[in-house]
C-alpha cells in the first residue's frame, strides 16, 4: 500500500472513486462531472489530492483546498474529501491517507487542517480524534447557499 499525490494521468481512474464519493453523499452518478471537477481542480492547481494505492488500483483519495487566516496571517487547509472503497475500508488506508495530508500540510507551514463531518459519522469521528483532531465547540457553522 502507497500513498503519493495525484498525477494528471490518475485522473480518468480517480474520477472514478470521486463519482462513488459523491454517490455516497447523495448526489447522483456523474462520471463526467467528476472527471471534469478533478481536471479543473487540478489543471488551476485549486486542490491537493493524495490517492490510496494497493494492488495496483487506486483505492481511497484525500483532497486537500488551501485557505487562509486572516488573524493568523497565515495558511491552512481544507480536508474537504476523504474516501476509500468499501472493500479496502477498515485496514488503515484513510489513517494513511489523512497522516499524509497533515505531513504535507505541516511541510507547507501550515497552521491547522480543518474538518467537516456528518454529525453521525461516528466511525469517521473516531478516526479524525485518534489522530488528534480536535471537536470546535467554541464556532457555530452557517452557509448561505446561493
Amino acid at each position: 500500500m502507497i500513498v503519493r499525490r495525484a498525477m494528471p494521468d490518475d485522473l480518468e481512474t480517480l474520477s472514478v472513486l470521486f463519482d462513488e464519493y459523491r454517490q455516497f453523499y447523495g448526489a447522483s452518478s456523474s462520471p463526467n462531472q467528476s472527471l471534469n471537477f478533478l481536471k479543473q481542480r487540478f489543471s488551476n492547481q485549486e486542490s491537493v489530492i493524495f490517492i490510496h494505492i494497493k494492488d495496483d488500483q487506486i483505492t481511497g483519495f484525500v483532497v486537500l483546498y488551501k485557505g487562509f487566516s486572516s488573524v493568523a496571517c497565515s495558511s491552512y487547509y481544507i480536508l474537504d474529501d476523504v474516501y476509500v472503497t468499501p472493500i479496502y475500508r477498515r485496514q488503515g488506508s484513510a489513517k494513511q491517507l489523512i497522516d499524509t495530508a497533515i505531513l504535507f500540510a505541516r511541510h507547507d507551514n501550515a497552521i491547522r487542517i480543518s474538518l467537516e463531518t456528518q454529525k453521525t459519522n461516528y466511525h469517521s469521528q473516531a478516526l479524525y480524534e485518534q489522530m488528534g483532531f480536535v471537536k470546535d465547540n467554541e464556532f457555530q457553522t452557517y452557509h448561505c447557499f446561493l
